[in-house]
């Protein structure tokens, strides 16, 4: 991790690294983030990755190393509140990268592409050069590549050097890629969410901001696949970590 803004209060939550980034502070991270000559990677957590990040030590170092760590569930917007580590703050996943990809244009950024399949990432940068018409798209590369050619493709984006990458599906590890092939890029922003790529390509609907702000946005999950039904005792063991550090004032 370098060169984190002075405006980013990280907080250690269950042993996970989580950081605290008001609204308010969203441009100005970013802008410093792209112009202070560091490398940055960006994580949005989920509860699962929350919970992964307990057990896999490389995920861990993914997190750690990271220069902003953003939760995005509900429940982990609630556990901080329940174990009074003061104020958080939870973002939307695709609405958080739409804002990122504006202050992007704002301040007339580039923007790498990387991930998905080729019909699919055309279609994403279609829509992108559509929505950011100021933003400068300096390329652009699929995911489920062969590993062959990693070295050529790391070099693309190198060479391109841009001040914001964007990620997506086909990235083996995802967070865990970009982290392990850091010192093979330039100063810059790094960023992943096979869920925007999946929004962005019209392949998944954006879903709506009540479900999201409720935390029920897992219920479509559940009726598509019932064996997620599984995945309460996860939720039943969190709840009993709270309750633990609560009571031990961790």
């Amino acid at each position: 991790m370098e060169n984190r803004h002075p405006g980013i209060r990280r907080i250690s939550f269950l042993k996970v690294p989580i950081d605290i980034l008001p609204e308010n502070d969203i441009e100005e991270v970013f802008k410093t983030f792209s112009e202070d000559g560091g490398k940055h990677q960006v994580v949005l957590v989920t509860f699962f990755d929350l919970m992964r990040a307990r057990r896999n030590k490389e995920f861990m170092k993914t997190l750690n190393e990271a220069s902003l760590v953003i939760p995005t569930a509900v429940s982990i917007w609630r556990g901080i509140k329940f174990l009074k580590k003061g104020p958080s703050y939870r973002y939307r996943p695709f609405d958080f990268v739409i804002r990122t990809l504006g202050i992007m244009e704002k301040y007339q950024k580039t923007l790498y592409l990387i991930g998905g399949k080729q019909h699919s990432l055309q279609t994403v940068y279609n829509n992108m050069r559509i929505s950011f018409p100021g933003l400068n798209i300096v390329g652009r590369y699929t995911g489920y590549y062969s590993a062959k050619i990693e070295h050529d493709i790391l070099l693309a984006i190198k060479k391109a050097s841009p001040a914001f990458m964007l990620a997506g599906d086909g990235l083996k590890g995802g967070d865990r890629w970009i982290n392990g092939r850091m010192s093979s890029f330039n100063p810059g922003i790094y960023l992943y969410c096979s869920e925007c790529y999946a929004i962005f390509s019209g392949r998944k609907k954006k879903g709506s901001r009540k479900t999201w702000e409720n935390g029920t946005e897992i219920i479509p999950e559940v009726l598509k696949n019932p064996l997620k039904l599984f995945r309460v005792f996860l939720r039943l063991y969190y709840f009993l970590l709270l309750i633990i550090y609560r009571i031990s004032g961790k």
